[in-house]
């Protein structure tokens, strides 16, 4: 199209009017497949530095606001979030928090520190989920979930919040551990 408009300046014929063609010209672009809207570095291993990793995070997700919002309009208001009241921001701190001292009480007013955890935790995973789903082209569930656990943090984060679950004491917490955080065919990303 740019060859188009610049052969537009070698006329001496103007003033001129010149519609663009309807198709553009050369090959037609790949458009199959599915990539993220947004392209993060890659995401650390090192879980252990809190303050970095809630930045970390806090800053996947404000560059993911803009697709989620964009998949919002286009679904016609319908979230996949919401199961609390949370930000995008608190979640991240209330999980963080939790890596950091496994041994917190709930941060949830009324619930227990499972369901806590399982609350924020999908909120969380739907935001990226919702945002992702605003990229055209049609998407797996298993790309879905090899781009959520191998290429972003809050994979990561998610990963580590199962290993500590199925270390924890609590029997409850283990449970959540085995079924919440991570499905049995993303464990390949551990």
């Amino acid at each position: 199209m740019l060859l188009t408009a610049l052969k537009l300046l070698e006329r001496n014929d103007g003033p001129f009017i010149d519609d663009f063609p309807d198709a553009p010209p050369g090959p037609p672009a790949d458009m199959e497949g599915w990539t993220c809207p947004v392209n993060f570095a890659v995401p650390q291993t090192d879980l252990s530095d809190i303050e970095k990793l809630a930045l970390d995070l806090k800053q996947e997700t404000a560059l993911l606001r803009p697709w989620y919002e964009e998949s919002v309009k286009n679904f016609k208001g319908r979230r996949l979030d919401g199961l609390t009241d949370y930000s995008s921001e608190e979640i991240i701190d209330f999980l963080v928090s939790f890596v950091d001292d496994p041994s917190i009480e709930s941060f949830m007013d009324g619930q227990p520190i499972g369901r806590a955890l399982k609350l924020t935790s999908d909120d969380l995973k739907h935001f990226y989920f919702q945002a992702a789903m605003a990229k055209p082209g049609s998407i797996s569930d298993i790309q879905m979930g090899d781009w959520y656990y191998g290429e972003t943090l809050a994979g990561k984060l998610f990963l580590k919040l199962r290993e500590i679950c199925l270390d924890h004491e609590v029997e409850a917490l283990q449970m959540i551990g085995r079924t919440n955080f991570v499905p049995n065919a993303m464990l390949k990303h551990a």
